[in-house]
């Protein structure tokens, strides 16, 4: 995983919707909540200061980008005889080869 730079980062937070940079202003994703009015009204503080300056740019929003080497596949089978697919390259823009796995 590797971040763009700030400016890019910036740019992708400012393409999306003012209700999920208003989100992205309350820099608590994942922490307890006491209650739904708590979050109502952070996220209507944080909107309305989206809507007061809409350059605004959530300081610890950072955009990544994921460079796969691997990536596996499965479709299931009723009798568990899945069949699974790698797909791996030896480095960053290396050919992608295809492999079965065992089930």
């Amino acid at each position: 995983m590797e971040p763009a730079s700030p400016e890019q980062s910036a740019a992708d937070l400012l393409a999306r919707a003012p209700s999920a940079r208003a989100e992205a202003l309350l820099g608590r994703q994942s922490g307890h909540l006491e209650s739904l009015d708590d979050r109502d009204q952070a996220f209507r503080t944080a909107l309305a200061r989206i809507e007061a300056d809409p350059a605004l740019v959530s300081p610890e929003w950072t955009l990544y980008t994921l460079v796969p080497v691997q990536i596996e596949f499965w479709q299931a089978d009723k009798d568990r005889v899945h069949t699974r697919l790698r797909y791996e390259r030896s480095g960053r823009r290396g050919p992608w080869e295809t492999h079965m796995l065992w089930p």
